[in-house]
């Protein structure tokens, strides 16, 4: 692991989102970028779309003639430009709750080596996506989530793939075709929950279910096990399907903890959720039924 977990306690998450507004932070000029994603194209369609979040939540694009630009090639040259251009319209500010989630990934996003895959579209163009991350010294490291379109590469780290997805929503003006099989990243598979956390799906169906609220202070605090909730729990337990990644971020309160036991008293598996989010040692991810 390049860092460890990003841990934070649920009090201190709170006083975050409390402290200070998004708009007022967003007037910083100083702000830093931690994302971006661009295409450029040559020939017939002479363009250059770029996307940028900077680390106070403020989306800014910028489009124009790729040509006349004078973008450049190499990513540390590529910061310099998108910090010090005048031209970007701003789009929008994100939430505190967003700007914490995607950090979250950043600070814990993985490099994958590799190199990007010519896919012999001519004329398709590529786009590019980057996460920034910097040292306690304020140094940039630049970690490629993925490129489509003339070249491809995917950054199969689940980080990566959600920060990637997050561009694509972020930016819809951006072209890509990361949807297009053999242009572009696959992404996040989804998988079914058991599976995503090694246990069986039948033995979990038979076994005696408990539920506790778990509290930062109290700790587990037993919740009354209504038909309504075991069928929800049970429904979850034959037909979720875990689609990707939120976040990085592990409270140490407010989660609901699901264990399964057999008959005897063996523990057999535990699932715990969090505002309708998978809560695991890495992090917390989304969960749909079918």
């Amino acid at each position: 692991m390049r860092k460890s977990v990003f841990i934070f306690v649920f009090i201190i998450f709170a006083s975050i989102l409390l402290a200070g507004t998004g708009t007022a932070a967003a007037e910083s000029a100083d702000s830093r970028i931690i994302l971006y994603t661009y295409f450029w194209q040559i020939g017939e369609d002479d363009r250059l779309v770029i996307g940028t979040l900077d680390e106070n939540g403020t989306l800014r694009t910028l489009s124009g003639i790729f040509s006349e630009m004078n973008w450049p090639a190499q990513v540390a040259e590529q910061l310099e430009y998108l910090s010090h251009t005048e031209k970007f319209e701003i789009k929008g500010n994100l939430s505190s709750q967003k700007r914490f989630a995607i950090k979250s990934l950043i600070y814990e996003v993985q490099p994958q080596e590799g190199k990007a895959v010519y896919t012999g579209i001519l004329d398709g163009g590529t786009e590019e996506s980057y996460a920034i991350d910097y040292s306690i010294e304020g140094e940039p490291e630049f970690i490629l989530l993925g490129k489509s379109g003339q070249e491809l590469f995917e950054n199969t780290d689940p980080n990566a793939q959600a920060l990637y997805l997050r561009l694509r929503t972020l930016f819809p003006d951006v072209p890509n075709d990361a949807y297009d099989p053999g242009l572009g990243p696959e992404g996040f598979k989804p998988v079914p929950l058991t599976e995503f956390l090694g246990f069986d799906t039948e033995t979990l169906i038979s076994a005696e279910l408990e539920a506790f609220y778990n509290d930062c202070e109290e700790g587990n605090i037993p919740i009354e096990m209504t038909a309504e909730v075991k069928t929800k729990i049970q429904t979850l337990v034959r037909s979720g399907i875990v689609t990707g990644k939120a976040d990085c971020i592990i409270s140490t309160g407010g989660i609901s903890v699901y264990t399964f036991r057999s008959s005897d008293g063996t523990f057999l598996g535990e699932i715990d959720l969090e505002d309708g989010l998978l809560v695991t040692n890495d992090g917390r991810y989304y969960v749909n039924v079918l």
